[in-house]
């Protein structure tokens, strides 16, 4: 304790305000750039500034499909034919090949099937849903993980 400064005073014990994790998350605002990565193998799925994935169309077509990195940003380009409105009928990872569709999950939109990366903001790295049909615009953080990032179009403001 400094000489300078007198003693505490047991009446304010307790009574500081304390950080909470609530406080502590990262707002992530439509445009941000959300770097992001295989959730099997953990490699970057980022390729020339764009998120690069591999892709089974309706038709049973395979090739590639590069989506904007930017949240509320519906870019995409295509090497195979992706017809407006039809669920694509899987996405991979290029590093790993593995499956980046979730089993028994659905859009909140529709009943389209899902899929998943990790995406990475500041130092937290957490599980990013987006709808395989394309056209839809449905995404979503996990629940479990909005305590470490919220979206700026949540309910929650």
């Amino acid at each position: 304790m400094s000489p300078d400064r007198p003693p505490k005073d047991p009446q304010w014990d307790g009574q500081e305000m304390k950080k909470h994790a609530y406080n502590e998350r990262a707002v992530l605002k439509s445009g941000s750039y959300l770097n992001s990565f295989c959730p099997h193998c953990g490699e970057s799925l980022m390729k020339e500034g764009k998120v690069r994935l591999e892709i089974i169309n309706s038709e049973g077509e395979s090739g590639h499909v590069e989506l904007s990195p930017y949240l509320n940003v519906y870019e995409r380009q295509s090497d195979t034919r992706l017809p407006e409105g039809q669920e694509v009928k899987d996405l991979f990872c290029p590093h790993c090949h593995k499956s980046l569709k979730v089993e028994g999950k659905k859009c909140e939109f529709g009943d389209s099937h899902v899929a998943m990366l990790m995406v990475g903001v500041s130092s937290v790295k957490v599980p990013f849903f987006f709808c395989m049909r394309e056209g839809c615009r449905w995404h979503r953080i996990d629940p479990d993980d909005e305590h470490k990032i919220i979206l700026d179009d949540s309910m929650e403001w």
